[in-house]
């Protein structure tokens, strides 16, 4: 930015998750985005300083049209605004998700074409350490240490000096006290480091800050303990080498992908509908891609989707069903062949996502290792649990007879965990019939405005949930397991006992 130029307007915009956001029109007619992270985005000076330099490998390196940052600071001591910021460019252009539900089937199948060929420039490029992407000297600064880019092939031309490879800064690894120990946050050479180095930074954190605490999915009566965990990650460990295949050559190749393609995320021309951005590359991570691939968030069917070669079409009886039902037909066979397109054009131009799209062990083997980070303080043992347990089931057909499955549940564990897991299921079942009517918002998160009426319908609906039970028990449980917990009602509970 000019520094002559003079900010005249400000306006704040929709926020995201992790990112305040505010929109300045100079007196020269342009206009900048200046972003700042929430503290739920991660360490602030990592996050900013491994995200800056990220954009700028993304336009010089895949020639990705991330927007160009203008001016930066990681370190809110330094400057005027005091707090760590980007001001970037204003992506040209309009958000998908503003035009999506517009546009003809035939552009939407072009725009998953064109993300397709950005996919293939990420993958085309391939690195041989885990990690997130640094200046050289944001990095030394912040460490103390740098570790230089490699590539797994020569690529002449190609000079990587300026930057360096650093810690992760996604915000589980830094959150709840985390930034204050001393844990294995990358970069790695191995594969087997990053799974081994996730269950040590756990094992470290429970040591530290995990208390006994009720569990109602599990007891109504009796404490889950730290042990509890100790014991689960015990068998992690034991297979946490096997997670990530090491004979196949594709499997530990680490490439930068985007963290979260939505369609809010991607930037096109309102009229030719050519990509002109693609935004939020905040934590993006330079990982092995059999951790990385899949569909991304802005084509992916949320229900069943068929295997194979299949085009999906109307059912037989289709003009047969009410006019809603129709059209609730029609947006699911539009979402479900947009996801096939997407996995279409990757199997033929980008073999080495392929292989990964196709295998249906690659969801079973990656489970663990996102559930590991937080598995504590997220509540999160039962689906580690769940995810151990399926590998176990399929050790088989995964690693073939010649290799021992070094893991097993008791009888009594797993007839725990079938209990545990259903009353997981039951209420997540009722609340997806909630959220579908749309009478409770999707994860909790409403807009101010609609807060008041959100409330009502939790109360309203919390005694819908509480009228299925068939006992006093089973009412007690209920009454623990419903998510959207009202302070007044924890009150009013411990004032009467």
């Amino acid at each position: 930015m000019e520094l002559n130029t003079v900010g005249i307007k400000v306006l704040k915009v929709a926020e995201g998750m992790h990112n305040k956001a505010f929109v300045l029109t100079m007196d020269n007619g342009m206009e900048v985005v200046a972003k700042l992270p929430n503290p739920n985005a991660g360490p602030p000076r990592y996050t900013i300083a491994s995200e800056v330099a990220t954009r700028k490998m993304l336009r010089d390196v895949f020639t990705i049209p991330a927007p160009r940052v203008l001016s930066w600071s990681c370190d809110a001591t330094s400057n005027s605004v005091q707090a760590e910021y980007i001001l970037e460019e204003k992506a040209p252009g309009s958000r998908l998700g503003a035009l999506w539900n517009e546009v003809s089937r035939k552009t939407k199948l072009a725009i998953v074409q064109q993300v397709v060929g950005l996919d293939c420039s990420l993958t085309a490029v391939q690195f041989k350490m885990h990690g997130c992407f640094y200046f050289k000297e944001d990095i030394q600064r912040l460490t103390g240490k740098s570790d230089a880019v490699q590539l797994t092939t020569d690529r002449r031309g190609l000079n990587l000096d300026q930057y360096a490879m650093g810690p992760l800064t996604i915000a589980g690894l830094w959150t709840s006290g985390r930034g204050q120990m001393n844990l294995d946050r990358g970069p790695w050479q191995e594969p087997q480091s990053y799974t081994r180095g996730l269950v040590a930074n756990e094992k470290a954190w429970i040591r530290r800050f995990a208390k006994p605490r009720m569990n109602y999915f599990r007891s109504l009566e009796d404490l889950e303990f730290p042990e509890h965990a100790f014991q689960l990650l015990a068998k992690y460990e034991q297979v946490a080498p096997l997670l990530i295949p090491s004979e196949n050559e594709a499997a530990p190749a680490n490439i930068l992908w985007h963290p979260d393609l939505h369609l809010d995320n991607v930037f096109v021309d309102p009229v030719s509908y050519e990509i002109t951005g693609i935004v939020d590359w905040q934590s993006a991570t330079v990982a092995p891609l059999f951790c990385q691939s899949g569909i991304h968030r802005a084509f992916r069917h949320c229900k069943s989707v068929r295997e194979g070669w299949v085009v999906p079409e109307r059912p037989e009886n289709f003009d047969a069903l009410p006019l809603d039902e129709q059209k609730r037909v029609d947006r699911d066979l539009e979402s479900e062949i947009i996801h096939k397109y997407y996995e279409a054009k990757t199997l033929k131009r980008a073999p080495c996502h392929r292989q990964y799209l196709q295998q249906p062990m690659v969801p079973v083997l990656r489970k663990p290792i996102w559930l590991v980070t937080g598995v504590w303080e997220n509540s999160n043992l039962v689906f580690l649990r769940d995810a151990l347990i399926a590998i176990s089931l399929r050790w088989n057909e995964i690693f073939g007879e010649d290799t021992p499955c070094p893991i097993k549940f008791s009888a009594e564990e797993l007839k725990q965990h079938v209990r545990e897991g259903e009353n997981v299921n039951s209420v997540e079942d009722m609340l997806s019939m909630f959220r579908d009517q749309r009478v409770l918002p999707a994860n909790g998160v409403v807009h101010p405005e609609d807060y008041q009426t959100a409330v009502e319908n939790c109360r309203k609906y919390k005694q819908v949930f509480l009228d299925a039970a068939e006992n006093q028990y089973e009412r007690d449980l209920y009454s623990r397991l419903w998510p959207y917990q009202d302070v007044s009602d924890d009150i009013e509970h411990a004032i009467v006992s």
